[in-house]
């Protein structure tokens, strides 16, 4: 049995600011995450996103340990292996059609299923949709990923929590504020909640090369 948290692409407020200070990066959990993408999403844009989520979870001590993306639809025509290492945590970028099949309200961009028993290890963005709120919101479409991702990914990390008022976790957003994803933050709670799970899946603290 599943429940969906989703993040509301409506109005939303600005970002909150957590008073823990910038970590060692040799200190800090590490969680791995791979993409799938089905959208067929420019790298450029992944790339982007993939480094906007990783400023914001620096920021609560969480490192974030990125995969190689993979576009499943190239796998399979042409025959290649799917890789063999295996993440802890996996983003599914859904093409239009698949996420029109879902039939999720308009307004909803991404959603992270959660166990009963709290926790997930997939969650989804709508594609389509994050490249629509890119072009009326005169923003790239990585940074409508970043906001989507880090949003999604955090409910998959901290699962008893709650959407916020404020920061990372607000159920809210607008696509012009996309453009300001660097300046979104966890609570220091929302940030604690976060390392707490990410060390109980084995991702806490390790040694990592410059």
């Amino acid at each position: 049995m599943f429940s969906v948290r989703s993040v509301l692409v409506i109005m939303l407020a600005g970002g909150a600011t957590s008073a823990m200070a910038a970590q060692p990066r040799e200190s800090m959990s590490v969680v791995s995450i791979r993409v799938h993408d089905y959208a067929q999403t420019g790298r450029r844009h992944l790339q982007q996103a993939a480094r906007e989520v990783s400023r914001i979870y620096e920021h609560i001590g969480v490192r974030l340990d990125w995969r190689e993306s993979l576009r499943p639809a190239e796998l399979e025509a042409t025959h290649a292996l799917w890789p063999k290492d295996v993440s802890m945590v996996t983003l599914v970028v859904l093409a239009r059609a698949m996420s029109d099949r879902l039939n999720a309200p308009d307004d909803v961009a991404g959603y992270a299923p959660l166990t009963r028993e709290g926790g997930g290890r997939v969650a989804f963005v709508f594609g389509g949709r994050a490249r629509d709120l890119a072009l009326s919101g005169d923003v790239s479409q990585g940074k409508v990923l970043a906001g989507v991702m880090a949003h999604e990914l955090a409910h998959l990390l901290n699962p008893r929590g709650t959407h916020s008022s404020e920061g990372v976790m607000r159920a809210h957003w607008t696509p012009s504020e996309f453009k300001h994803v660097n300046r979104q933050r966890f609570s220091d709670a929302e940030g604690s909640s976060i390392r707490q799970t990410v060390r109980a899946l084995g991702g806490g603290p390790m040694r990592v090369a410059d």
